[in-house]
């Protein structure tokens, strides 16, 4: 509403104090910062408007029992559903539960009690059900529309840093020196060059072992926490090895495997001039935003000479996840809209504030810093995400949490999946 109201302000009189000249600054700035940063251009909005969804699922889960599940569910939620809505609900349960879990373990070295790890693992089994089931929705409910796959991609974005968590929490990896900050990169690296790869290609690829086999993973894993303890994982094996080392190197050398795989696609099946990106640009331009995302974090961690980062990693993983979701879905946004990538984003700002204060000394409280920061980036992220949905929505004439036109005088054609349908 506060974004549907802005209008210019009134010219004011010669006779205007500087006290009222204020905020008119104020608001030149704001107009300034959000035109910079949250604004798509016609010809991006047209693009993205004209945007079909392209993908291909060759999940081993998915084609063997969960596409069957899903499908049974979808018929349980009613026709006034909006499929955003659901997307939204299961983000909000994994952020919840998530929540829950780190108020127990916030250092990710504390034993948490059974009850918050079954209900981790609860939450994002919901998660995922209804991350699932919401295109399935728009098609039953006929409102299917680019802004449902950049809702949908926007929130995987938000909610794969809690999801990272609380695989983090369950494995005690806060006892192992850099192991969260490690998984969590590993995490936002792999998320970022399958939306990468997919810039490339046009089209969003699920390999054999993908997103649904890693999400039941970490479901397992929090479901035998809940039940033996975090102690399981501490267990000797021999040779010195535990079986917490053995989860981590097994995850890690699958996630290379993964990475090398979407490594291949971006460098040899680029669709555009001379094997380029959608949007006819270097394929290994969207590199950079990835190396300006994490060498500052790592860098952050590693000259960190207090115990503050390793005591509250969760809010570092936090203002981490919400600067990668940013640039993530930036990417999201460019391959649908054939547009550029841009290099600079204004949410860099949240880890330049930690390493100028790391640099000068720590002139103030190191716990203070990161606490704004991790306010600046999520705000930077949910102002970005507010600002591109509500253009979509006016673009396109819809609503973006319920069903049906806007308005009932403005009619828009839209394409969709071969099909033609009115708004």
């Amino acid at each position: 509403l506060i974004f549907d109201n802005l209008a210019m302000p009134p010219k004011r009189s010669v006779a205007s104090n500087a006290s009222s000249r204020g905020p008119s600054a104020i608001y030149r700035f704001w107009r300034w910062y959000v035109g910079n940063d949250c604004e798509l251009t016609p010809e991006e909005m047209k693009r993205l408007g004209e945007h079909k969804y392209s993908a291909v699922d060759t999940s081993y889960l998915d084609e063997l029992c969960m596409k069957r599940f899903w499908e049974s569910v979808v018929p349980l939620c009613p026709l006034w559903l909006a499929p955003n809505l659901i997307t939204l609900i299961g983000l909000i349960i994994n952020l919840g539960t998530c929540l829950i879990l780190s108020y127990f373990s916030f250092s990710a070295r504390e034993p948490a009690p059974s009850w918050s790890y079954a209900l981790a693992a609860l939450g994002l089994f919901l998660y995922q059900t209804l991350d699932a089931i919401d295109g399935k929705q728009a098609r039953r409910t006929n409102s299917s529309s680019p802004l449902g796959e950049l809702f949908d991609h926007g929130c995987d974005a938000m909610s794969q840093v809690f999801v990272t968590l609380n695989i983090c929490y369950a494995l005690s990896l806060g006892r192992v020196e850099g192991a969260v900050i490690a998984v969590n990169v590993l995490s936002v690296v792999i998320f970022y060059c399958a939306h990468w790869s997919t810039y490339c290609t046009g089209q969003l690829r699920f390999a054999r072992f993908d997103v649904t086999e890693a999400q039941m993973m970490v479901i397992s894993v929090l479901l035998f926490t809940a039940v033996f303890g975090d102690v399981l994982w501490a267990t000797e094996i021999g040779f010195g090895l535990n079986i917490r080392f053995l989860t981590v190197l097994g995850s890690l050398l699958t996630s290379l495997f993964q990475i090398y795989k979407y490594l291949n696609i971006i460098f040899s099946e680029g669709v555009g001039k001379n094997g380029s990106t959608v949007a006819d640009t270097s394929v290994l331009f969207p590199l950079f935003p990835l190396l300006l995302v994490c060498i500052p974090f790592c860098m952050i961690y590693a000259r960190a000479d207090s115990q503050v980062y390793v005591e509250n990693i969760t809010l570092f993983c936090i203002a981490f996840g919400a600067v990668s979701s940013k640039m993530a879905t930036r990417v999201v946004v460019a391959h649908m809209s054939k547009s550029e990538l841009i290099l600079w984003d204004w949410v860099f700002l949240a880890p330049l504030f930690i390493m100028l204060n790391q640099y000068y000394d720590f002139p103030f409280d190191e716990l203070n810093v990161l606490i704004f920061a991790t306010i600046y980036a999520w705000g930077s992220l949910l102002l970005f995400s507010v600002m591109i949905c509500r253009q979509f929505c006016d673009f396109l004439d819809i609503n973006c949490f319920s069903l049906g036109p806007r308005t009932h005088t403005h009619k828009r054609t839209l394409s969709h999946g071969g099909r033609t349908k009115r708004h």
